[in-house]
């Protein structure tokens, strides 16, 4: 068995540090675009009645605004931004709960012999049951 350093992670913490910096990645992506949809739709909804006042004679940008918060909407229900960043940032926090217990030598990263094979199994087990979730939830998408 190789001896593990701070400088040279193990495979078993090269697996969790991956598997951390992908959902925190992924996560604050999630988070970013989930907020910008956000914000454009209450800017464009927003537009819509303003422009209206300042063109009474012209419906085109007031047609055109509330084609792009359609359009908006759709894209927010499709990729479910939110959902992503709720998901991820739980992953993360469950890989990070157990870098921790690994680390310090707590249950069940306590017997040298086998913690190496156990932190493997976590973070394998969190990473299926996020996909789990993300499985049912596409499914129930699709219905």
């Amino acid at each position: 068995m190789t001896q593990e350093t701070p400088e040279q992670p193990g495979y078993a913490m090269a697996l969790a540090n991956g598997s951390y910096d992908w959902y925190r990645q992924a996560a604050a992506k999630a988070r970013k675009y989930y907020r910008v949809s956000e914000c454009l739709q209450i800017v464009l909804s927003a537009a819509i009645p303003v422009t209206a006042v300042l063109s009474p004679g012209d419906a085109k940008v007031p047609a055109i605004l509330g084609g792009l918060v359609v359009v908006l909407t759709g894209l927010r229900s499709v990729f479910h931004w939110q959902d992503d960043y709720l998901r991820f940032s739980q992953a993360r926090e469950a890989v990070e709960s157990e870098r921790r217990l690994y680390r310090t030598g707590g249950e069940p990263y306590d017997e040298p012999a086998s913690r190496d094979r156990r932190l493997a199994a976590a973070v394998t087990r969190i990473e299926q049951q996020e996909m789990g979730v993300w499985i049912q939830l596409s499914s129930a998408r699709e219905e």
